[in-house]
């Protein structure tokens, strides 16, 4: 016995697919996969490189930022090391 094919919405709501539909469907994802999978060209790498290449230029080096958290973050587990060794 065979179920039916059947599609869930992304409200929730189930759809009984004929065969066709169900063919069609498959179809149309595997030709989506495929255009998915390809790879883009160099003119389009290029257009998306120009788009980011200096996206975050004269702001905040984020590199630095983490840097500086971090020698924070030691600066307070320091002080806190010194805190309980002198309560000790």
């Amino acid at each position: 016995m065979m179920t039916e094919p059947r599609l869930i919405t992304p409200q929730g709501q189930m759809i009984v697919l004929t065969q066709r539909q169900y063919q069609n469907v498959i179809s149309s994802l595997a030709i989506n996969a495929t255009s998915i999978m390809a790879r883009p060209s160099r003119d389009e790498v290029r257009i998306l490189l120009a788009d980011i290449i200096g996206k975050y230029a004269h702001k905040v080096s984020l590199t630095q930022a983490l840097l500086e958290e971090r020698r924070k973050d030691r600066e307070r587990e320091e002080t806190k090391i010194r805190y309980h060794a002198r309560r000790s």
